[in-house]
């Protein structure tokens, strides 16, 4: 090989290296600038976005507990609202002192209304204090008892005992019993009440 030639070539093979340095020089520059780029521009809005999505998260949780907590008062409300109606309804079979009376007053007619004859209205023996030596529970309520005797037909005991059951205020049946009575045809029903009165009542004398 002569000497021009060689020449020739060593300047090929420098040429060849300062473009190969030139580029990696300009590759470094592109690496460095795109690397700045990410933490002087697209880093900080990174952050922002991660701080988003942890925001978001935070607030449907709270709103999905939300939504528990409004769905539960809800039905705590519509509970409320039953117990309410249930608690009026049942106050309203309740006797007050004067209907107490009232009724007791009323059951003679009652019985010549259905074509019976009441014989007699008594205590039971555990009741024989008084309405007011009755304990109470704190509800305010007091249980009153009556025994009450009637003589008729059967089909007017009968209904006797469905005019009982119509009264304004509800009257409990506890038990009947039947007995035939000294006339024909006459039968004598031992009728036990049970009657809830409010407890401001003062003690009733019927017997």
């Amino acid at each position: 090989m002569s000497a021009e030639k060689i020449i020739q070539l060593n300047r090929f093979n420098k040429l060849a290296i300062n473009r190969m340095h030139r580029r990696a020089l300009l590759l470094a520059l592109v690496v460095v600038s795109a690397v700045g780029l990410y933490r002087w521009i697209l880093a900080p809005y990174g952050s922002q976005l991660l701080a988003a999505q942890k925001y978001n998260f935070s607030l449907g949780s709270v709103l999905r507990k939300a939504r528990i907590l409004a769905t539960t008062l809800e039905a705590q409300k519509t509970r409320l609202e039953e117990l309410t109606a249930e608690s009026v309804r049942l106050r309203s079979e309740l006797f007050m002192p004067d209907e107490m009376r009232s009724f007791f007053s009323s059951l003679p007619a009652v019985a010549a209304r259905t074509g019976c004859l009441i014989q007699s209205i008594n205590t039971p023996p555990e009741q024989q204090g008084g309405l007011k030596n009755q304990p109470t529970d704190g509800s305010g309520i007091i249980v009153k008892k009556a025994v009450v005797s009637v003589t008729g037909g059967y089909v007017n005991i009968v209904r006797f005992i469905e005019e009982l059951q119509t009264y304004q205020r509800k009257v409990w049946i506890d038990s009947v019993r039947l007995e035939t009575g000294a006339n024909a045809g006459k039968l004598k029903c031992q009728i036990t009440l049970t009657l809830y009165c409010v407890d401001n009542m003062e003690t009733a004398s019927y017997e």
